[in-house]
């Protein structure tokens, strides 16, 4: 099965098991860039968890035919700069 079977049996389903081949087959991509950008290994497995979330969370609302790598990759970027603002302010108060 390809990436947009899986997510719309997820969708369609509930399909746990579909969503865990998703998190298995992108993992590496969304940790990996996580690193990149934050430099920090416990920093990226948050952000990667809720990158993984936040799919969970708007599969419903991805398009048909959106590129699943792109929108993990883009979902991270965003993600990383979420966590850099929060850490920000953290060490500003």
């Amino acid at each position: 099965m390809n990436d947009s079977e899986l997510l719309e049996r997820f969708v369609r389903d509930g399909s746990q098991e579909a969503f865990r081949e998703l998190i298995a087959r992108h993992t590496n991509l969304v940790y990996a860039s996580a690193m990149q950008r934050l430099r920090d290994t416990h920093a990226a497995q948050d952000v990667t968890q809720a990158v993984f979330v936040a799919l969970a969370l708007k599969a419903k609302s991805l398009r048909a035919g959106t590129p699943l790598a792109g929108w993990l990759y883009q979902a991270t970027k965003f993600a990383c700069a979420k966590h850099q603002r929060t850490e920000e302010r953290r060490k500003e108060r």
